[in-house]
Order: structure tokens, then sequence, then C-alpha cells
């Protein structure tokens, strides 16, 4: 029997009362960007400088990616009242806000690596096939291909995220808890008993704290069942990583949940920009970084040379925002569903 519609809760519009978000983006993105400029090429900054030991756990940035996801998806949706008759709208909505950038950044990673040539850096050869392939994100289906670009792969697991969400959404937000439950720890058993890391069961943990924190906001779970459903996620995350994995999660959930309207506005401004700085800065540094590394010498000096690389990936980061992602998220405000949507920050 399926289960009845839930009864969507009246929201106001108070996007304040999530800035946390914008905040967690952007240093999500920083951290990132920075264990990639000093660590993709192992011999550019020595093993024993503290800055390097600082942005080595960097990459753990990504699973904040996936906490703000479980949680700002779910949130946006049921301020677009979705119901299961919406998800083919839901997927081109997503589609329209997320492939257009992705794509053409696939063009900028080809261009950049065949200008690179100029000034003598190696760059991989790239099948047709390879290329073709990334449209729909099928890389990981057709080994030994390789991403184009290094974080595509988190993309990917976003993208099966879409696939799934659109089908759970009704069942989360369902005002009979016992849904919830259901779908939440049949998630976690499967993350619990596989291994795949090109598939989104694989991270559904992050998500799932997503998912709560959602529920938690829309005052459908009190405190100590928060704090219970969310140490079980912990403990799954710890079993099948590692202690790093689940401060990582545990970052953004505490924030989220209780810090909801943290202001920082340069932060806040990265995280305007993160989607497009996540999609740029990978490249950019594997071209530059070894051009660098032939005419400055020493760490200090180096990692100099990295901030104005940063400054200059931001400026870049800025102009594709303008010019490439923010237009597609206007286009994406076109494809609506269910009631009057409400204001989010839905720019994930």
């Amino acid at each position: 029997m399926m289960p009845s519609k839930p009864s969507p809760l009246p929201v106001p519009d108070q996007n304040a009362n999530i800035s946390t978000i914008e905040l967690l983006r952007g240093l999500a993105a920083t951290l990132v960007c920075f264990y990639h400029f000093t660590h993709g090429n192992n011999t550019f900054i020595s093993d024993q400088n503290w800055v390097k030991h600082l942005f080595s756990k960097g990459w753990l940035g990504v699973e904040i990616f996936f906490v703000i996801s479980g949680f700002i998806i779910p949130y946006s949706m049921a301020r677009s009242r979705y119901e299961w008759r919406h998800y083919p709208y839901f997927l081109l909505k997503r589609w329209v806000r997320i492939d257009p950038p992705y794509l053409l950044s696939i063009i900028f990673v080809l261009t950049l690596n065949a200008a690179a040539v100029l000034w003598l850096v190696k760059s991989p050869a790239f099948e047709l096939r390879q290329v073709l392939l990334h449209v729909g994100y099928l890389i990981p289906f057709f080994p030994p291909l390789e991403w184009l670009n290094g974080v595509y792969w988190t993309l990917a697991i976003e993208f099966q995220y879409y696939l799934l969400i659109g089908l759970l959404f009704p069942l989360l937000y369902h005002q009979q808890r016992i849904y919830f439950w259901l779908v939440t720890m049949g998630l976690l058993s499967i993350a619990w008993l596989t291994s795949n890391p090109t598939m989104f069961f694989d991270f559904s943990m992050y998500f799932v704290l997503g998912f709560a924190l959602f529920r938690r906001v829309e005052k459908q779970m009190g405190i100590v069942e928060f704090l219970i459903f969310s140490a079980i996620a912990f403990y799954v995350i710890e079993y099948k990583f590692s202690l790093q994995f689940m401060f990582a999660g545990m970052f953004p959930w505490f924030l989220i949940a209780f810090f909801p309207s943290l202001h920082a506005k340069a932060l806040r401004w990265l995280g305007m920009i993160s989607y497009s700085l996540y999609l740029i800065h990978l490249p950019l540094g594997k071209k530059l970084i070894p051009f660098i590394a032939r005419y400055v010498e020493g760490d200090w000096p180096r990692l100099g040379m990295l901030v104005l690389l940063f400054g200059f990936t931001l400026a870049l980061a800025y102009g594709f925002y303008y010019l490439i992602e923010r237009p597609a998220m206007r286009w994406s405000k076109f494809f609506k569903y269910g009631g009057k949507s409400k204001s989010t920050t839905e720019s994930n």
C-alpha cells in the first residue's frame, strides 16, 4: 500500500536561518583547492612544511559538500511542494542547474591542456569516447577510462543522489516518521555492506546526516531522536572509513544544527562561487604549478606563488560563475512544480 502524501508544513522565507550553508560551501571549496595546490605535486612543497601539513586533510571538504547536499536539496524540495509526479521536472531542473557549468568546464579543461603545450607542460591525450562518456557521468562504468578532471567523480555521486532523492523525498518528508527511519536505515545498511567508491551508496551516510538535519529544521524530529539518529550515522561512517571521515561529517552537521545563522562575508562570497571554483581549480593547478616550479625555488617563495595562483583562480571562478553558472541558476528557475516556490539557498 502506497503511503499517504505528507502534509507540508508552512515555512516562511527565512534565508538567514541557513546562512551557514554558504559559509560551509566556501570553506569546503577552499580546503579542497589548497589541498590540490599543496599536494597535487608532491615535490613542489617539502613534506616538512607546516602549511602543507595544514591542508593535508583538505580533501575532506568533499564530505562537507555531501552533508550540505543531503540537507539543502530536500529543504528546497519541501518549499517547492515536491511530489512524485514532479520527478521528471525535478531532474530537468537539476540538470539545467548543474550540467551547463560542468559541460563547459570540460571544454575549459581541453582548452587548457592544449594551451599548456605552449609552456611545455605535459598533458595527457584524451580519446573522443572518453570525452563523450562524461555526458551522463558514465566514466566509472567504462574502465580504465579516467575523468578529465579529478573532481568530476564527486559530481557523478551527486548525480546518482539526484536520481534517488526524487524518488525518496516523499518518504523522507512523510509525517509518519517510520518511513524516514526505514529509508535511512536501508541506506546506512547498504553503505555498511558495500564498498564501491564510484557509487552513491558508498557515501550515503553523509547525505543521510543531511536528511536528519532537514527533518530537524522542519520540526519533524525532536532533539533526542535527532541526536540518536545522528550517532548511528556517525558510527557507520567511523566503522566504514575512520575517525577523520566521521569528524568531516560532524563539522557541517554541528554548525547547521546548532549555529545555522553564521555570517562571514568572505566565506559567503566564496560559497557563492564555490561550484565554479571547484570545477576549475584542479586543472589550473596541474598546468600552472609545474610551470612555477621551473622558475621558483624554496617552500616559502612557492607558497607565495600559490597564494597568487589562488587569487588568479578566484578571479577566473568568479568570471565562470558570472557568465555561466549564474545564468544556469536563472534558467533552472523556469522549471517549477507544485505550489509557489519559496526562496532558498539552493545553489548547490
